[in-house]
């Protein structure tokens, strides 16, 4: 069965959104410029617009249209522990911190069952907002077997699931882990705020069809900076 057509409407402008490309406040195409260009019956342009405004994307009020929500940036879990969906799509620059390989002992991720001295490529980025603010550290290891060309790549840009599905890498099932922590000195310094302060760390792991991990990863984010929601559709796959 096809993703439904409203699906990937909404997902076009949420990526739009996400992007940066329609920031705060501006105008979202109304029912009847989405029926036209997507030929699709009223009910579908509807849809595609309530979806996003229950979603907190947008804002929709009668007689001024539909404009982008102002305030924090809103991410879906499920675009980020689902392989099939496309990444969460944070607006702002990425900024590499570090990129190197490394024994699995000295990653600052735990990678379930990779012996200690087993080599793995470990990322060390820092997401910013639009306004230059970091608000995400992000660190990835990986074992250096499955991505033995990773460090040649523009990795400002890079998408590790765009890269795993570029390079054959497959993946099975991914699982997210939440948890409250005090921030160190290395990562308050990061993300420019005290160490100390209680922030929360987004845990992913992601394993191959045989059971061996493919990546490890860890997001400390910025207080006040990001929104999660989880959102669930019946026709959505």
């Amino acid at each position: 069965m096809g993703t439904p057509l409203y699906v990937k409407i909404r997902s076009g402008l949420e990526a739009r959104i996400h992007s940066g490309e329609l920031g705060p406040g501006a105008r979202i195409p109304t029912e009847a410029e989405l029926q036209a260009e997507h030929g699709v019956s009223r009910s579908v342009a509807q849809r595609v617009l309530n979806d996003l405004a229950q979603s907190g994307l947008v804002v929709r009020r009668k007689r001024l249209g539909t404009h982008v929500a102002e305030g924090v940036q809103q991410v879906n879990l499920l675009r980020s522990v689902d392989p099939r969906l496309e990444s969460a799509g944070l607006p702002g620059k990425l900024v590499v911190i570090s990129a190197e390989i490394l024994p699995a002992s000295k990653a600052q991720v735990v990678l379930p069952g990779v012996d200690d001295e087993t080599p793995v490529t470990q990322l060390v980025r820092v997401r910013h907002d639009l306004d230059e603010t970091p608000i995400v550290i992000e660190i990835v290891a990986i074992p250096f077997s499955l991505v033995p060309h990773l460090l040649d790549e523009a990795l400002e840009d890079l998408s590790v699931r765009a890269y795993f599905a570029q390079t054959g890498v497959p993946i099975a099932r991914s699982r997210m882990y939440f948890d409250p922590v005090l921030l160190e000195q290395r990562h308050a310094e990061l993300l420019e705020i005290d160490p100390g302060v209680a922030v929360l760390r987004r845990r992913r792991v992601m394993w191959q069809p045989n059971g061996d991990i493919a990546e490890s990863a860890a997001y400390y984010l910025r207080p006040d900076s990001l929104e999660f929601y989880v959102e669930y559709s019946e026709d959505s796959h």
